[in-house]
């Protein structure tokens, strides 16, 4: 796999390409986080193409911490956390997966909206070499369109495992 240009969390808003999906749920950040962090149940809930989500660092958690995801068909994308602070926020930037991309900041927010009621954003930053450029706005949409999903699949995952726990 091609190495990438590693970036810090402000390419989050710098980056050339922004792309983001949110969802807001009537559940607390604490339960959005537990799913966020649950690596290895990603596939569960996130939905086509994620096949696979495996950390790969002895601390799973935190910021320096990496895992590996795949996407269908067998595209693997390593990742290394930027940030981490628990029920508000985390980012990692690609480390190295397939060529066409320069870098990769994903950033993960979450906000309070109000008593037991959460917003949850997810920005992927990219910077695509000068090849791919020209199929980044049909990237774009599908990427927007599979985040937004995705979303409401995390916040949807958080509720079902809420009430599981009786919280």
């Amino acid at each position: 796999m091609p190495a990438y240009v590693p970036r810090e969390i402000d390419f989050a808003d710098s980056a050339p390409v922004r792309i983001e999906g949110e969802a807001v749920a009537d559940v607390e950040p604490s339960a959005v986080w537990a799913v966020l962090v649950d690596h290895r149940r990603w596939p569960e809930w996130f939905g086509a193409p994620l096949v696979g989500c495996e950390p790969m660092s002895a601390d799973e958690t935190g910021v320096g911490s990496t895992r590996r995801v795949t996407l269908r068909p067998n595209i693997g994308f390593d990742e290394r956390f930027i940030a981490w602070e628990p029920d508000r926020l985390w980012a990692f930037t690609v480390t190295s997966g397939p060529p066409g991309i320069r870098s990769i900041v994903e950033r993960c927010t979450i906000h309070v909206e109000g008593p037991g009621r959460t917003r949850v954003t997810y920005r992927m930053a990219v910077e695509p070499k000068p090849i791919m450029k020209p199929v980044m706005p049909l990237m774009r949409a599908g990427i927007g369109r599979s985040l937004n999903k995705a979303m409401r699949a995390l916040v949807a995952e958080a509720r079902t495992r809420s009430v599981r726990s009786g919280d």
